[in-house]
């Protein structure tokens, strides 16, 4: 057996930190253009990044689009957990200061979604403010599917409804 003696103690590897994702978003009927979305946020991470997605409190939907979600943000942040490209979904803050849950993650990136509130220079404000410094990047539309929305679903829904009720009489 070969025993090499080192002249110097080789050091511990240094833990390094993922580079951190974060994506925002509602995600009551989860769909494609979801999907699509969270896997090209992680790919801007690299190679052995962190996805957090933070869902939107049911408190929040309801302010912000007056109304309530179709899916409790419980059932909404479990499936959106489930997806492959999603390391951790949480629940994001109730009430007041929507942003400052940025405070506690501390992203290296935020990804918005192509239509998503907020607009980018007010968004580097606020962390320039916060003094977080990382990356904003607005993703693009993710290719022409019919239904790539939630309301659109739901219209189709609704179409496909009257359709069926009036075919069955």
């Amino acid at each position: 057996m070969w025993c090499l003696k080192l002249s110097k103690p080789i050091p511990p590897l240094k833990s390094v930190r993922r580079k951190r994702v974060l994506c925002f978003g509602t995600f009551d009927i989860l769909h494609y253009g979801h999907v699509k979305y969270l896997k090209e946020a992680k790919k801007l991470g690299g190679d052995n990044s962190e996805l957090i997605v933070v869902i939107s409190r049911d408190s929040s939907v309801e302010s912000m689009k007056g109304k309530k979600p179709i899916f409790s943000e419980e059932h909404r942040r479990a499936l959106v957990a489930s997806i492959k490209s999603v390391d951790k979904a949480i629940l994001g803050t109730e009430g007041g200061d929507k942003l400052k849950i940025l405070e506690e993650i501390r992203p290296d990136i935020v990804a918005l979604g192509y239509d998503q509130w907020p607009a980018i220079t007010w968004l580097e404000q606020e962390l320039k403010e916060r003094n977080i410094e990382c990356e904003i990047v607005r993703l693009s539309k993710f290719g022409n599917e019919e239904l790539n929305s939630s309301s659109k679903i739901v219209r189709q829904i609704l179409r496909l409804r009257k359709d069926w009720t009036e075919n069955s009489s």
